[in-house]
C-alpha cells in the first residue's frame, strides 16, 4: 500500500504539473487530488523538492531509453526514435516549460536538463552521420553538428514557441508539429532518390 501511495502521488503530481506547472501546484493541490491528507503526503515526501526530484528520476530513465545510440541507420528507425522522444518530451512537458524557474529552485534540474539536451544533440547527430552515410541524406563536411543542433532546438523548445506567440495547440497537436517542423527542416539535405521516402514519413505527422 505505502509503494501504491508513493506511485499515485507521483502520477497525479506529473499530471497536475503538466497541466498547471510546478510553480502553480502546491503540495496541498496534490494530496486533494490523490484523495489523501496533507500529512499522509508528508509521509512519503517531506517537501515538494522530493516529488521533483523522483519525477526528474523517472524523466532521466526514460531519456536514457531516449539517446540510446541506433543500432541501424534506417529511416524508419529514426522515426522510432522521433516517435519515442516525442512521447517522453510531453510527458515531462513541464520540465521544458518551466525550465529556468525549475533551474533556479532545484540547481538538479538543470543538470539534468543541460545534459538531456547535449546528449539529444549528440543522437541526433549520430542518426544524421548514419543516414548520409547509406544515402538517405547529403551533409557536407560541418553540416551535421550544425544541422543536430537545430533538430534539438526544434524538439526541445517548440512549444515555448507556440507560447510565445499566442497560438494554442493540444498535446497531441504539439507533437505532430514538432515532428513535422524535425522532419521539414531534414528535407533539403535529403538524397534526391529519398526525398519522396522522406516526404511519406513527414505525411504520418499531418493533422
Amino acid at each position: 500500500m505505502r509503494g501504491d501511495t508513493r506511485k499515485r502521488i507521483l502520477v497525479t503530481s506529473l499530471l497536475l504539473f503538466n497541466e498547471h506547472g510546478e510553480p502553480n501546484t502546491t503540495t496541498n493541490d496534490i494530496a486533494d487530488e490523490v484523495d489523501i491528507s496533507p500529512g499522509n503526503l508528508h509521509y512519503h515526501f517531506r517537501k515538494k523538492r522530493q516529488i521533483v526530484e523522483a519525477l526528474l528520476d523517472e524523466f532521466q530513465a526514460d531519456a536514457r531509453r531516449v539517446l540510446t545510440q541506433p543500432e541501424h541507420a534506417l529511416l524508419d528507425d529514426f522515426w522510432v526514435f522521433l516517435h519515442l522522444l516525442l512521447e517522453t518530451t510531453a510527458a515531462y512537458r513541464f520540465l521544458f516549460r518551466d525550465l529556468e524557474t525549475l533551474g533556479e529552485a532545484y540547481p538538479k534540474v538543470a543538470s539534468v536538463m543541460g545534459h538531456f539536451a547535449k546528449g539529444l544533440s549528440a543522437t541526433f547527430e549520430l542518426y544524421l552521420r548514419r543516414l548520409s552515410a547509406i544515402g538517405v541524406l547529403e551533409l557536407r563536411q560541418g553540416e551535421a553538428p550544425l544541422v543536430a543542433r537545430n533538430l534539438a532546438v526544434i524538439a526541445l523548445f517548440s512549444e515555448r514557441f507556440t507560447q510565445l506567440t499566442g497560438a494554442g495547440a493540444s498535446v497531441d497537436d504539439e507533437a505532430l508539429q514538432v515532428a513535422s517542423s524535425i522532419l521539414s527542416a531534414m528535407r533539403p539535405f535529403a538524397a534526391s532518390g529519398s526525398v519522396r521516402q522522406l516526404d511519406e514519413l513527414a505525411s504520418r505527422y499531418r493533422p
